[in-house]
């Protein structure tokens, strides 16, 4: 009976080494002659093979000095050859093993593998297992280290392979942990299998505490459209508004992103959204975002409430006002030479819930030219198609927007979006 003390992933090694360590060694002392032709294969004499046999099941009941008896009674035996010296430090392993002296037990595992007389299996074995006791004791850039050799021996446990990325990062070794990891990742994408988030949470904070930048915005792309939380949002979103030369007016689509993706969630955001909206002419869409704010109880309470109050006043008077006055500027848009009259009227109708009469005039505005800012044209024409449920030529949209005011950089958080599970209108 094992110690309560040795944990699952010990427990499981020490069983695989207590068979590696009796079986081979009766294994070896009843092996018949080889033939002439064959090299000649270690021996094991039986004094040396049941004195360590003896130690292993005394280690294995907790019996520390009988189990250190018996080791010293086969290191006694006269004439001991490199093998038997070695298969002896495999069972002093074994037994501190047992014993929970994990030091002696590397220290003795590291011994045997250092000694080159076990081969194929069971020198693997015991690769893995160091790997596995290393990882245990902290003690991380040995692990890495036992890891690799054992991929580079032909090891194909999992178990022991994914530990890799794990051991080198706690080793403080973050740009060799963003670099083991990513071609996992990349391999998961080319085969269509999903990356664990926790992988890809380990790649991210890899990336980023080796101050790459770049690497870790892409790993947290990964994150945001394999599982969309509302953080990874929050976290591309105001990545987007860091940017060099970001351009205030692009505010709103930040907004527009942010409570697309639910992850508005104070007073302050809402009233500062509903009034950017109302200075860009689009009153339906103030509206919304002050009634989306009443019923998260974030507007309308505290100290704030007259404010609130006048505000979605305002918005309502515009909206209604706006809605007369729209079938007009459609007119005059129509007729006018640019196209940016043609895509602010159709945007217009957009947010005010007109998405099929809106629509079709946005792509005649941008199809016409002319435009004073065509990279804001496209973005907004990827959200309209966005609401109307296109998603795929929404991310098309947002794909041609190239400008260096911080509008690339929000669509492509717009684009991740739109094709993300979040993003199903």
């Amino acid at each position: 009976m094992k110690p309560a003390w040795i944990s699952p992933l010990v427990a499981c090694a020490l069983g695989a080494l207590f068979i590696v360590g009796a079986a081979s060694a009766l294994a070896q002392t009843a092996a018949s002659e080889p033939a002439a032709s064959a090299p000649q294969a270690p021996k094991l004499r039986p004094e040396v093979a049941n004195a360590v046999n003896a130690a292993q099941e005394a280690g294995r009941t907790g019996q520390k000095d009988a189990a250190q008896g018996k080791l010293a009674e086969a290191a006694a035996v006269p004439s001991l050859t490199a093998f038997e010296q070695a298969v002896i430090e495999r069972g002093r392993g074994a037994v501190a093993l047992s014993l929970g002296d994990y030091g002696q037990a590397i220290k003795s595992l590291d011994t045997v593998v250092a000694t080159n007389q076990l081969t194929g299996a069971d020198q693997l074995q015991l690769v893995g297992l160091l790997a596995k006791l290393t990882y245990q004791q902290k003690d991380y850039p040995a692990s890495a280290n036992w890891i690799r050799r054992y991929v580079q021996d032909g090891g194909t446990d999992d178990a022991v392979r994914d530990l890799l990325p794990q051991a080198l990062y706690l080793a403080n070794d973050f740009k060799a942990a963003a670099a083991e990891l990513e071609p996992r990742v990349a391999a998961d994408e080319a085969a269509n299998r999903a990356t664990p988030e926790a992988t890809l949470r380990l790649l991210a904070s890899s990336f980023a505490q080796a101050k790459d930048d770049a690497g870790y915005v892409r790993a947290l792309e990964r994150m945001a459209l394999a599982y969309p939380k509302p953080e990874y949002w929050s976290e591309l979103s105001t990545r987007a508004t860091k940017q060099p030369g970001f351009a205030e007016r692009l505010w709103l689509d930040v907004y527009r992103l942010r409570l697309a993706a639910n992850v508005m969630r104070s007073t302050d955001e809402f009233v500062e959204m509903a009034q950017l909206a109302l200075q860009a002419g689009y009153p339906a869409e103030a509206l919304r975002v002050i009634d989306r704010g009443y019923a998260l109880s974030l507007l309308g309470n505290g100290k704030d409430v007259e404010a609130h109050t006048k505000l979605r006043e305002r918005a309502d008077k515009s909206a209604e006002k706006d809605g007369a006055d729209l079938p007009r500027s459609e007119g005059s848009a129509r007729a006018a030479r640019e196209g940016d009259a043609l895509v602010n009227a159709g945007f217009a109708w957009v947010l005010s819930g007109q998405v099929p009469r809106g629509l079709p005039l946005m792509e005649a505005g941008i199809a016409k030219g002319n435009l004073r800012r065509p990279d804001e044209a496209r973005l907004h024409l990827g959200i309209a198609l966005w609401l109307a449920g296109r998603r795929d030529e929404a991310a098309q949209a947002f794909a041609e927007v190239k400008g260096g005011d911080g509008s690339a950089a929000l669509a492509r958080v717009w684009s991740l979006f739109a094709r993300s599970p979040s993003g199903r209108v």
